[in-house]
C-alpha cells in the first residue's frame, strides 16, 4: 500500500515504509581500474575518520529551503514567503525565523546551501538522496545505514544491540540483501504507553524455558534448512537473534526505554513524537548503535504552507537544536554525525494554492559532529533559490563525504546478492569544506 505525505501529491506517491526500505541497485556499475586511479587521485587525501555513529534525521516529502536554512528575504512576497529572518550565532549568517534555536546552534552546524539533483519526484529524489545513486526502476542500491549497518555487522551483536536502527525505518539493504535491513521501532514514542515490541519475555515463561525453547528451534531451524540455504533464511536468521540479543540484554533494553531518561530532558527535546525520536537516537548512539534514521513523512506541502510550517517547525526547531547541544555536552558530538535532510526542497515561488512544488536543482541539507567543523555554509544559491550560484554539491558527494566520516572508504566494492562486487558510490569525492 502507497501512502501519501501530509498535504497530498497530484504527480506522485511518496513512499510508505516497504518501498523507504527498499529504495534504492544493480546495473552498469563496472569500474576499471584506470578510472579508479583517476578519480582517487582527483579527490585526493581525505581528512581521518572521526565518527563512531551517525543519526540521520530524515524530512520525507521535501522541506522548504526557503523557509529554513536559506531565507531570501530581498525576493519578492511570492519567493520570501510569511517567515522573517533571524541572525544565526555566526555573524553574518541568518536563518528564517521559523527555527531559531538552530540559530543559536549555528556554531555546531554546516549548512550546504547548493546541493542539488535531477530527481524531482519522491521516491527516485529519496533513493538518490539516501544511497547516491540516481534512480532506475529494477534497481536497487542499498541506504546508507544499511551500508553502516554493513560494515559494523558484528561490533554490535554481543551487546545485543542492533548496528541500525529506523523510526519508524530506513532506507533497506538493496543489493546486501534484507539481513541489512533496519530494526524498526514503530509508534510514537511520545505516548506515555510506548513501548518497543518485544523487549521482555512474555508473562509466565521463565529465562530458563525461554532458553530451552531457542535451542529447540535453533534445531529444528538448522534441519530445515540444511541443503535449502537462501537470502531470505539468512535474514530471517539475522532478525531472529537480533530479537533474541533484544530480549537478553540488559544493554539493549535500556537503551531502548525512554522511561529511564530524565523528566527534563524528555522537556527539553519536547514531548513530541518527532522529538523523543531524537532522543531515542541519542540514547542509542550512546549505547553503541553505529547508525539510526529518524525519519518524518509530513513535508510535502502544496497547498497552504505556512500555516503547516507554522505548527511544525517549532517542534523539528526545538528536537534538533535539543539533539545537537545535548550530544554535545555529553560529549559525544565529536564522534556522532548528525545529517539533516530530505529528498529535495520545495520550489522557490509559492503556487496558487499557497503552497510550494518539488524542487531539486538547489536546497539544503544541514551537518553537526563527526569531525564537521561547525559555524559555516556551504555553497550558496541563487537570488530566487532556485538554482546553485556557487560549490554546488551532488547526492554522490554527499554521500561519499559521510562515509570518509564515518571511516568508510565509498570506493569500496561490497558484494551483491546477485554475487556481482558493486561500489559504495561512484563518482563522488570528499567536501573539503567540511573540515578545513
Amino acid at each position: 500500500m502507497e501512502r501519501r505525505f501530509t498535504g497530498g501529491c497530484a504527480e506522485y506517491r511518496c513512499l510508505d515504509r516497504r518501498s523507504f526500505l527498499q529504495v534504492g541497485t544493480l546495473g552498469a556499475l563496472g569500474l576499471t581500474l584506470p578510472d579508479y586511479l583517476r578519480r582517487a587521485a582527483a579527490a585526493g587525501p581525505s581528512p581521518p575518520a572521526k565518527a563512531r555513529a551517525a543519526i540521520l534525521v530524515f524530512l520525507g516529502g521535501g522541506p522548504s529551503h526557503h523557509d529554513t536554512f536559506d531565507p531570501k528575504p530581498d525576493a519578492p512576497a511570492e519567493i520570501r514567503g510569511e517567515f522573517g529572518i533571524v541572525q544565526t550565532a555566526v555573524a553574518g549568517v541568518r536563518f528564517a525565523s521559523s527555527v531559531p534555536l538552530l540559530a543559536g546552534q549555528m556554531k555546531r552546524l554546516a549548512v550546504l546551501r547548493a546541493v542539488t539533483h535531477r530527481q524531482a519526484a519522491h521516491e527516485p529524489g529519496v533513493a538518490y538522496m539516501t544511497t547516491g545513486y540516481s534512480f532506475r526502476p529494477g534497481h536497487n542500491f542499498p541506504g546508507l545505514g544499511a551500508v553502516v549497518g554493513f560494515e559494523h555487522r558484528d561490533g554490535t551483536r554481543a551487546g545485543g544491540l542492533p548496528p541500525y536502527v529506523g523510526m519508524p525505518d530506513g532506507a533497506g539493504g538493496g543489493h546486501l540483501g534484507p539481513s541489512c535491513n533496519p530494526l524498526t521501532v514503530p509508534g510514537d514514542p511520545s505516548d506515555p504507553k510506548f513501548r518497543v515490541p518485544d523487549l521482555a519475555l512474555p508473562d509466565g515463561l521463565s529465562e530458563s524455558r525461554f532458553r530451552r525453547r531457542r535451542d529447540l528451534s535453533a534445531r529444528l531451524d538448522e534441519e530445515f534448512r540444511r541443503g535449502r540455504s537462501s537470502e531470505e533464511g539468512q535474514a530471517v536468521d539475522r532478525f531472529t537473534e537480533q530479537a533474541y540479543g533484544l530480549i537478553t540484554s540488559p544493554r539493549a533494553r535500556a537503551a531502548l526505554d525512554l522511561g529511564r531518561e530524565d523528566a527534563k530532558t524528555r522537556d527539553r527535546y519536547g514531548r513530541t513524537q518527532f522529538g523523543q525520536r531524537l532522543l531515542l537516537a541519542r540514547r542509542l548512539v550512546e549505547a553503541g548503535v553505529p547508525f539510526v534514521t529518524a525519519t518524518d513523512f509530513s513535508w510535502d506541502d502544496h497547498l497552504n504552507i505556512f500555516p503547516a510550517l507554522k505548527q511544525r517547525l517549532p517542534v523539528v526547531d526545538r528536537g534538533l537544536a535539543a539533539l545537537v547541544a545535548d550530544l554535545d555536552e555529553r560529549s559525544l558530538l565529536a564522534s556522532t554525525l548528525v545529517i539533516v535532510m530530505g529528498e529535495f526542497g520545495r520550489t522557490p515561488k509559492v503556487n496558487p494554492m499557497r503552497g510550494r512544488d518539488h524542487w531539486s536543482e538547489a536546497f539544503s541539507v544541514v551537518l553537526a559532529g563527526g569531525g564537521v567543523a561547525g559555524g559555516r555554509v556551504i555553497g550558496a544559491s541563487d537570488k530566487e533559490g532556485a538554482y546553485p550560484r556557487e560549490r554546488p554539491v551532488t547526492p554522490e558527494e554527499l554521500l561519499h563525504s559521510i562515509y570518509v566520516l564515518l571511516g568508510i572508504d565509498p570506493n569500496k566494492s561490497l558484494p551483491s546478492t546477485s554475487g556481482r562486487e558493486i561500489q559504495i558510490v561512484r563518482d563522488g569525492k570528499f567536501i573539503k569544506e567540511l573540515t578545513a
